[in-house]
């Protein structure tokens, strides 16, 4: 398979390099300390026309293929974990917008983004709800000439900081598998309530605690297509690749540094760097080619990603990407530390908040054994039904 860029991808996904290198990874360590929005993050990657890369072209994005946004997201990670990641949320908010909104919908949203570097966030999880299986507990129900939302949310990604939020619903009224319908509320909508704190071990940037709706209202326009139409579609498969350039983004990013770690620093007796040890080159091979491995499957699966619904194929694709890149970034991590030594737990080393992050986001579902059993069943062609399963609490 051709993943060679155009000029234009390429560009752009230097662009992205830049902008982590330059400005997210110097703020990385005071983002995780103070447990805050990456704002001035944000604000870097909006100036740099990054915070559209799924914005059509016709709106004035960048409308990037899979195989450019993964490598895009991974750049971004490298700098900083908890911008990623919340960009990677963002950006997938605008594909929902995209495949279900109305063109009168895509004009309204749009220059949020393009024009003045807005954030959307995407609340699905609930405490109920196992990795984002069965029936969503929050109920969008009809009322006069629109709706209103009631119920938990759980791990509420950019809560405070967005400027809007795509909210995962089920449309009172419809069956289990045809009620996913997704709203988009207004942060400071009445009957929104922040509920929980956000003190964790790491991913703290990302400012994810628990949100409560009452009787929240929703305009009609701010529905995003016809109930069911989003779980039809597939879109939610789509988060597994930008978590998976996640991880290795974090992963090259503890491989680099352990790289330079052992050429700068040595031990008495030994007057020769730790880099001339043969252990330590084992280890840093091993690393590498752990990396190199996962990114090229995430490479693949992105470069196979349909343009269209498949939603058997996105499973099986996400699944192997991020399978391999949760182990991938565990391993790096971990490797990471026990070569350097204990200075580095340190927190003025970036190791320990690198360790810390990559252990919080990798439990983001689909986990690893659920993962493996999805890439399983599709070696052995036994997909069939598992997307039903998904309503299976």
């Amino acid at each position: 398979m051709d993943f060679r860029l155009t000029r234009e991808q390429e560009e752009i996904v230097a662009r992205a390099e830049g902008v982590a290198r330059e400005g997210l990874e110097p703020r990385a360590a005071e983002v995780d300390a103070r447990a805050t929005h990456p704002v001035e993050g944000w604000r870097e990657v909006w100036k740099a026309g990054l915070l559209a890369t799924t914005v059509p072209k016709s709106y004035g994005g960048l409308g990037l293929d899979m195989l450019t946004y993964v490598m895009v997201i991974e750049k971004l990670a490298w700098g900083c974990a908890n911008t990623a990641m919340t960009v990677h949320m963002h950006s997938i908010v605008q594909k929902y917008i995209d495949q279900l909104g109305s063109a009168e919908q895509k004009a309204s949203f749009y220059p949020d983004v393009v024009e003045h570097g807005r954030l959307f966030g995407s609340w699905g999880s609930e405490p109920s709800r196992r990795g984002g299986s069965g029936v969503a507990n929050t109920i969008l129900s009809p009322r006069d000439d629109g709706y209103v939302i009631n119920g938990p949310k759980h791990f509420c990604t950019m809560a405070g900081g967005a400027y809007r939020y795509m909210i995962h619903c089920a449309m009172e009224g419809y069956q289990a598998e045809k009620s996913a319908t997704m709203a988009l509320v207004p942060r400071d909508s009445p009957g929104l309530t922040i509920t929980g704190g956000w003190d964790t071990l790491g991913m703290r940037g990302t400012v994810s605690p628990s949100v409560t709706f009452e009787e929240c209202p929703v305009r009609k326009e701010c529905v995003l297509g016809k109930p069911g139409d989003s779980e039809r579609a597939g879109l939610g498969l789509h988060f597994a690749m930008g978590y998976a350039a996640v991880f290795i983004g974090a992963a090259q990013r503890a491989l680099d540094y352990t790289k330079e770690f052992v050429k700068k620093n040595r031990f008495d007796p030994d007057p020769a760097p730790m880099s001339h040890n043969s252990i330590i080159q084992r280890h840093v091979a091993e690393m590498g080619l752990v990396v190199e491995s996962a990114r090229l499957v995430m490479h693949e699966s992105a470069y196979r990603w349909p343009e269209g619904p498949d939603p058997l194929l996105m499973l099986t694709l996400g699944s192997r990407a991020k399978n391999r890149a949760t182990e991938a970034a565990l391993m790096v991590t971990s490797r990471a530390l026990q070569v350097c030594g204990g200075r580095v737990a340190h927190k003025r080393y970036p190791l320990e908040r690198l360790f810390r992050d990559v252990r919080t986001c990798t439990l983001m579902p689909p986990n690893a054994d659920r993962t493996l059993e999805v890439v399983g069943r599709a070696e052995l062609g036994l997909l069939e039904g598992v997307m039903e399963e998904r309503y299976r609490v």
